[in-house]
C-alpha cells in the first residue's frame, strides 16, 4: 500500500504518515526536556539520527502498509503527536507507540490519535496482537493504554530499562 494519500480524520485530529516534512516538529517534540525524559536514556536524537529514524519509518510503511503517523489539530494545523506502529527490534513484534507535545497533555489527544492508529494497523495487517511498552512510572500513558484495551502482561527489560509490557488483541469481527 502506498503512503500517498493516506489520511485519517478523527473528531479533532488528522493523522498522516510520518515523513521528513515533519522533521522540525518531531525534533522539537523529542527535544522538549519533559518528553525526552520519558523516551530516551541518553538524550534525544540529533537531527541526523532523527532523519534516519524517519527514513526507517518510511521504509516500514513501504514494506507493511501501516506505520508511524504524525497527528495535527485539524482546525489549526498544529502538530500534537507522533503515534503508530513500529517494529520492536528486540522482540521482532509490532508495538504501538505515542508521544504528544506538552501543549497537548491532558487533552485526550494521545487516546484519540492512538485509537485511530490502532484501528488502521489492524485494518491493514493480519496482526493478531499489538504490543505496548511503558515506563512503570508513566501513569498518563498507562491510563491511555488501559482505556484503549491494552492489558498488562508483565514487566520486561527492554530498551535498556525495565518496562511494563501490555498487549492488545485484534478485535473480534462483528457478526
Amino acid at each position: 500500500m502506498s503512503r500517498d494519500g493516506i489520511s485519517i480524520t478523527t473528531a479533532r485530529l488528522t493523522l498522516v504518515p510520518s515523513s521528513l516534512r515533519w522533521r522540525d516538529a518531531l525534533f522539537d517534540l523529542f527535544n522538549d526536556p519533559d518528553v525526552a525524559d520519558w523516551l530516551f536514556l541518553t538524550g534525544p536524537p540529533t537531527r541526523e539520527q532523527l532523519d534516519r529514524r524517519i527514513e526507517a519509518h518510511t521504509q516500514f510503511w513501504a514494506e507493511n502498509g501501516y506505520g508511524m503517523f504524525v497527528a495535527y489539530e485539524t482546525a489549526t494545523g498544529a502538530f500534537v503527536a507522533r503515534v503508530g506502529a513500529m517494529l520492536t527490534p528486540a522482540t521482532g513484534r509490532i508495538e504501538i507507540a505515542w508521544s504528544t507535545t506538552r501543549a497537548a497533555w491532558g487533552q485526550g489527544y494521545a487516546t484519540e490519535a492512538t485509537a485511530a492508529a490502532i484501528a488502521f494497523t489492524f485494518a491493514h495487517s493480519t496482526l493478531e496482537t499489538l504490543d505496548c511498552y511503558l515506563r512503570p512510572d508513566n501513569t498518563a500513558s498507562r491510563r491511555v493504554a488501559e482505556k484503549l484495551g491494552f492489558r498488562y502482561r508483565d514487566t520486561r527489560y527492554l530498551y535498556d530499562r525495565p518496562l511494563r509490557f501490555y498487549q492488545l488483541a485484534r478485535p473480534s469481527p462483528r457478526t
